[in-house]
């Protein structure tokens, strides 16, 4: 099945949609500049928030469980703090390196969010995960990003389409851990 533009071959309890959309679209913690590349997966996982939370928000186990990304020098509070997050594109172990800016991490309204980019209006990918009670027992996680700046808008500076598949494949990954663990 094709999804604005890209092939899935994810389980049906996980959506991706990847595309294009015009600067006037609202981005939850600031306004895109210029022609924006998104990426939008979702899924439902049959655990609390609280157990979907305490696996997603802890980002110095993400190499645990995560084969596509990781991150290093994280601090054990790390809201508002920079981190090295690294990427395997392939989910092989060869990793990529990135800076980025751990923005928030938001208990109480189970939000993640980190950001990073190349200067001069580039390249930048603001990156986030919300989570929402479908009931006690089921949570919905999405699991989204933007693109700002010149190569994204000429489709050159990432492998647009492997990180749109690896956000389903996260999705599924934190969704076996969850649901393996013994219940809140």
């Amino acid at each position: 099945e094709v999804v604005d533009g890209l092939t899935q071959h994810a389980p049906l309890s996980c959506v991706a949609r990847f595309g294009r959309i015009s600067s006037s679209v609202q981005h939850p913690t600031r306004p895109p500049l210029g022609m924006v590349r998104t990426i939008r997966t979702e899924i439902i996982i049959d655990a609390s928030i609280g157990s979907v939370w305490k696996v997603v928000s802890d980002l110095r186990t993400w190499g645990e469980w995560n084969a596509w990304t990781k991150f290093e020098d994280v601090d054990e509070n790390p809201a508002g703090t920079d981190a090295r997050l690294l990427a395997s594109f392939d989910g092989d172990g060869t990793w990529k390196e990135y800076a980025c800016q751990i923005l928030a991490v938001d208990h109480d309204r189970h939000f993640l969010n980190w950001a990073g980019g190349v200067p001069c209006g580039l390249f930048h990918g603001n990156h986030w995960i919300i989570l929402t009670p479908e009931s006690e027992t089921r949570t919905r996680m999405e699991h989204n990003e933007d693109f700002t700046g010149l190569l994204p808008a000429l489709n050159l500076g990432m492998p647009f389409a492997k990180v749109a598949r690896n956000y389903v494949y996260i999705n599924e990954a934190v969704k076996r851990v969850v649901e393996a663990r013994a219940p809140d």
